[in-house]
């Protein structure tokens, strides 16, 4: 490192407090992650019926589903409805929560 080098070093900004640009990082992660909206018995009932009508005719549908704290959508054919552990496997073999879907849409 040459004279001018060390010399503008002294200007370079630093972390005078360890750690906190990390903990920063986890708070404005933790704002940022939303959570599953509540769903009424009508509009539960009304996704159960959609569910079962696309499976049993095998189409395709999208669904709308909350994943580490964030809104992703997905869309594919049911291979499975798994009652007992409350998933949705698609092909290709694919699992989703039932608790952490929120919408449900009959593609096509």
């Amino acid at each position: 490192m040459n004279d001018r080098e060390r010399r503008a070093s002294k200007y370079l900004p630093f972390e005078s407090l360890k750690g906190l640009k990390e903990e920063l990082d986890k708070e404005d992660k933790r704002k940022m992650m939303q959570s599953l909206p509540d769903l009424s018995d009508d509009e539960k009932l009304e996704m159960n019926f959609t569910l079962f009508d696309c499976y049993s005719k095998n189409k395709a549908i999208t669904i709308s589903y909350l994943e580490n704290g964030l809104f992703q959508d997905y869309s594919g054919v049911i291979h499975k409805i798994d009652v007992v552990n409350k998933q949705i496997i698609f092909l290709p073999k694919r699992k989703f929560d039932l608790d952490n879907i929120y919408k449900i849409v009959m593609k096509g």
